[in-house]
Formats: C-alpha cells, sequence, structure tokens
C-alpha cells in the first residue's frame, strides 16, 4: 500500500464513543495500534480473558501485515507487485490469498460497472509523476481484459498493472474478523485508518460501538452510527495531494469534483468497493446498485444524499433533525 498514506485524516470515526467505562465480569479488552499498509490499524478485541485478547491483537496485525505483503505495489517483493513486473510474460504462479484477491477484485469490478476497478494501476503510476508530465487523457481498462486467472496461476497483458489500494484494507479487515469469530472473540473493533471500519458484538461494558459519521467539510458530523458490519469513506483529492487520487476507470483522470462517501455492508471489502464507485459515479451509484445490499451516505458540493436504509443507522446530526435543515439553500438532503 502507499507508505503515503498514512497521512490520510481521519474520515469517519472521531474513536469509538464509550458512554460508560467497563465493568467488571468475565470478559476482557485489549487494544492495539500498528503502522501497516502505510496507516494506523487499530484494534480493539473483547474476549474471555486478558491474555486471550492481547493474543488475538497480535494476531490480527500479523494477519494485515500479511495481506500488505500479499497485495502491495509499493515493495517489489510483495507478491502483487511481483505479478505486475511480470506483465507480458505469460501464466505466473501465485498464492491462494492473491488468486481469492484477484477474483474478488474481478466480481466487484464487474458488480459496480468498472466503477471500482483495480486495472488503474498505470494510470494511478502516472499520478506520482511531476505534475507537469501527466498525459492528456488515459482510459482506463478494466481487469477483466488485461487478467487470465485460474487455479493458482494468473497472466497479465503486457504494460498492464493492478493497483489493490482501493480494496486491500477492506481484504485484510475481513481475514482478520473471520479468523477472531474462530478463535473466539466476543466482541471485535476494527479501524484501519480512519476511513475503513469493521465491527461485531459490544464493548466489554455492554455498549454498542459508536462512532461519529464525518462529511464533505471539516468538522462537520452527521450524526451517530451504532456499527454492527463495516464501513468504508472515501473522497475525492486534488491531483498531487499525498494521499493519491481516486481514478475514474472510465476515463483515466483523476477525481477532482468535492465528493465524499461513506458506504455500510456486510463486508469491509464490499464496503471498499461501493466508496470509491460513489466517488466515481456520485449517487449514480446506489441507484446502479439499489440491490447490492449497501448502506450509504454521498456528499458532494451541490447535494448530500442518505439511502434510507443507511439513515435509520444513524442518530443525532442532520438525519434525526432533517426536518432543521435548511432545504432552500443550495445543498439539499435527499433520502
Amino acid at each position: 500500500m502507499n507508505p503515503m498514506n498514512r497521512l490520510f485524516s481521519v474520515a469517519v470515526s472521531v474513536g469509538v464513543l464509550c458512554a460508560r467505562p467497563p465493568v467488571s465480569g468475565l470478559a476482557a479488552t485489549a487494544h492495539t495500534g500498528q503502522v501497516v499498509m502505510g496507516t494506523v490499524l487499530q484494534v480493539t478485541v473483547v474476549a474471555d480473558d486478558a491474555a486471550r485478547a492481547r493474543e488475538m491483537t497480535a494476531r490480527a496485525v500479523k494477519i494485515a501485515r500479511h495481506w500488505d505483503d500479499v497485495l502491495t505495489t509499493w515493495r517489489p517483493e510483495g507478491e502483487l507487485a511481483r505479478l505486475n513486473a511480470a506483465a507480458g510474460e505469460g501464466p505466473q504462479r501465485i498464492s491462494a490469498d492473491l488468486t481469492f484477491a484477484l477474483a474478488t477484485m474481478t466480481r466487484l469490478s464487474g458488480l459496480t460497472g468498472g466503477a471500482f476497478d483495480p486495472g488503474v494501476g498505470p494510470i494511478v503510476a502516472t499520478y506520482s509523476r511531476p505534475e507537469g508530465t501527466l498525459p492528456e487523457s488515459r482510459v482506463g481498462t478494466r481487469i477483466r481484459e488485461v487478467l487470465t486467472l485460474g487455479d493458482g496461476i494468473a497472466a497479465l497483458s503486457t504494460g498492464a498493472a493492478l493497483d489493490a489500494g482501493g480494496i486491500g484494507k477492506g481484504i485484510a479487515l475481513d481475514a482478520i474478523a473471520m479468523e477472531l469469530r474462530v478463535a473466539g472473540a466476543t466482541a471485535v473493533y476494527l479501524d484501519f485508518g480512519g476511513s475503513s471500519q469493521l465491527a461485531f458484538g459490544t464493548m466489554e461494558s455492554g455498549d454498542p460501538w459508536t462512532l461519529a459519521l464525518a462529511g464533505l467539510e471539516p468538522g462537520v458530523s452527521h450524526g451517530l452510527m451504532r456499527l454492527q458490519g463495516a464501513l468504508s469513506t472515501s473522497r475525492s483529492r486534488p491531483v498531487g495531494d499525498e494521499t493519491g487520487p481516486i481514478v475514474d476507470p472510465h476515463t483515466g483522470r483523476a477525481v477532482t469534483a468535492p465528493r465524499f462517501a461513506t458506504c455500510y455492508a456486510a463486508t469491509a471489502t464490499q464496503a471498499e468497493a461501493c466508496s470509491k464507485a460513489f466517488i466515481v459515479m456520485g449517487w449514480t451509484a446506489y441507484e446502479s446498485n439499489r440491490g447490492a445490499g449497501w448502506g450509504a451516505l454521498y456528499e458532494d458540493s451541490d447535494e448530500l444524499h442518505f439511502s434510507p436504509g443507511f439513515a435509520s443507522m444513524i442518530s443525532g446530526g442532520r438525519v434525526a433533525h432533517a426536518s432543521t435543515y435548511d432545504s432552500t439553500a443550495p445543498k439539499k438532503m435527499k433520502k
């Protein structure tokens, strides 16, 4: 993952908001924060004793580092980086984990109509050059057009490169959650750089994992959400921003118009693809994917939208007090 992403500003959560301190009982909580994938992974685990909770936080970080090794394109020894380097050289042996990741990316590209697509790797690379060398136009290439994927074998077309920066954190969070459930965690809250969260269960105190939802403008909160599932937040960035652009695969250009999206889904991987699709397509992404099971908040310089399911999970802020929102202002809230 891009090492400069560690400077990514917190987009969704101002922290898990605890209504009261933990109480004594049969559960114990452990927490850790480590730099992984170029940003900070925060792990909170509730288990039946303190030693097991601590062991599971360490296991979570280990899983995240493994997926960084699989999906990074910023280190030449990364598995996906090696596959990119072998583009045009025919079939390459790959691990079961990279096979799974590539199949997942291909499926989600199809689900979003190509609005999310890791085939933009060569285009993303152009935006790391000095601004004066950017091409006038680059048309994105779909992953299904450049990747041949088999059981433990993959081949990329000449000149192709895949970029997992838009979904790698989600894949890692889902893998962590799955393993910690099997290991017996009572509850887990995972926060990857403030832009991707996943939670199940409740805090040791019995209170829900509660997050403050940010908006397009700094300091704006759209209310509080009790999280059971996964969230991903994305925003467009100007060319040259150190966090890197979100590229529209259909045009090959970075999305620079002010756009902000938070998506809720059953898995962090789905939520990540969803939030990128919203930045590329705007609210059309929701209209095109009503059956995907996503909930979303989308905001740009003109409008603020909440899908009905998403709005029902939020308390406080503009959603709970929609009748007081000035609907005659240039920005209009729509549910």
